[in-house]
Order: structure tokens, then sequence, then C-alpha cells
């Protein structure tokens, strides 16, 4: 008979014919609960949205708010086989210097004078290529100067195929990362690079 009464309460919980009540509440409690919370999510929704479109306001879409001053800007390496940038390879060996090859073939085909004649600026050389906003109206997006692989001679891939990985003189390319509002050279401090050979010893030395 417990088991029965229990049973009894528990439809009654459900749906209580007497009441007209569904999980103990009538349905006019239960449109007015549904009500609140979506008036209340849709609050929510529109507190969100109004804060995003707030801050997008501040944002530019061609350069950041916020930019760290770098003295040096960063730089590119390529190839590159590792997190440590060690190129080791065998001349004799084919297959341990090919990739390093490929990788170089990869990186500068944008850089074919006829993609760059397309897409970018033939620029001055040795003067600032300089695209000021006119008041209000943004001088957007700006263009890139040219960078013509042929610039690179004996590193452009162009008369050597294998970028001198097979005689030892492999080329190793360098390429600056763009930072905003700086001019290389000014003031007469030209960004400069210096290149050495990583000594390996030998033991025993003779």
């Amino acid at each position: 008979m417990a088991k029965d009464g229990e049973k009894s309460e528990w439809k009654d919980f459900v749906w209580n014919p007497r009441t007209r009540e569904f999980l103990g509440r009538t349905a006019s409690s239960w449109g007015l609960i549904i009500l609140f919370y979506i008036i209340f999510y849709l609050f929510l929704g529109g507190l969100f949205a109004l804060t995003m479109y707030i801050m997008l306001q501040t944002l530019d879409d061609h350069k950041p708010t916020w930019q760290d001053r770098l003295s040096t800007p960063g730089l590119v390496i390529r190839p590159h086989a590792d997190e440590a940038f060690e190129i080791v390879y065998s001349i004799q060996k084919t297959e341990s210097w090919d990739m390093y090859a490929q990788a170089l073939d990869k990186f500068l085909s944008p850089y074919n004078n006829t993609l760059q004649a397309q897409k970018n600026h033939e620029c001055t050389p040795d003067q600032y290529f300089l695209q000021e906003d006119s008041g209000d109206v943004k001088n957007n997006p700006k263009r890139s100067c040219q960078f013509n692989r042929t610039i690179l001679d004996a590193c452009s891939g162009l008369k050597d195929r294998y970028y001198g990985y097979q005689i030892g003189q492999p080329c190793i390319i360098i390429k600056l990362n763009r930072v905003i509002g700086l001019l290389p050279g000014k003031d007469g401090q030209a960004p400069s690079v210096t290149c050495g050979a990583k000594v390996i010893p030998f033991f025993p030395s003779q």
C-alpha cells in the first residue's frame, strides 16, 4: 500500500488533474517563468552584442590599436628544419639537403617578378614609400614595394635551383617582420645582420 501511495503522489506531481498542475505549476505559472527567462536572456544577449559593438568601434581594420615599441623587428629565417634553426646536411647525400631547396622554392614563389609587378608598387630606391592619410580619408589598404627574387642573385633559385647546397655554399634567407611606423635606416642606423658558421669541436683534435 505504501508503494502504491508513493506512486500516486509521483503521478500527481507530474500531472495533477484536480488542480491541472504540471510538475507543481499551473500553465499560467509556467508561462510567466518562461516569459521571464526569455526576456532575461534577450537582455543578456543584447548587452553582450552592445559591448562587442562598442569594442569593435575602437579597432582599426588595417593596423593594431595598440602595439609594442620594438627597437628592432623580428626575423624570419628560411629554411629551417627544427626549432633550433640548425641546418645540418651532407653534400654527398642529396636527400639530406633537398628538403631545404624545396622549402626555399616555396618561400620565394610569391616574390617572382611577375607576381610582384601585379600586386605591389615599384618604389624609388633609397626613398621611403610613405602613404599618409588625408584627414579623415584613410589611405587603405597600404601598398607594398616590390621585392623581386632576382635581387637575391645567386640565392634567387633562378640561376641555381639547389641554392648552393650541393656545393657546400647554402643560401639562407633572412626576412624582417613588418613593424608599423618603423623607418629602416633612419638617422643613419641601417639594419644589419651578421651571420657565421657554427664551429663544432672534434675530439681528438688530431
